[in-house]
């Protein structure tokens, strides 16, 4: 259900076309996090080739999750690596 003054937006997938091409080129410090369970997954970033050969792109996926899934979802080492992750960023 949409807000009233939203109704007749129309989705462009241009925003998405536009973040993949930026991500691509660049390696941004980001980590993204996804339930294997989840149906807006199928719009994520979790698979695509461009994400294999990045140092400071992060991608996560907890087996069971939803869209709900979120750092405190995943088993303890793994969540510790991505906390760790991201308190290393903060200190730069």
């Amino acid at each position: 259900m949409l807000p009233k003054d939203a109704e007749d937006v129309k989705f462009s997938p241009e925003l998405y076309k536009r973040t993949v091409e930026y991500q691509t080129h660049n390696d941004p410090k980001m980590v993204y996090i996804y339930g294997d369970l989840d149906p807006w997954g199928a719009s994520g970033v979790a698979g695509l080739p461009f994400t294999k050969n990045k140092t400071n792109l992060h991608v996560y996926v907890c087996k069971g999750g939803s869209h709900r899934a979120r750092i405190l979802s995943f088993p303890e080492p793994t969540r510790q690596e991505i906390i760790n992750l991201i308190s290393g960023w903060l200190k730069e």
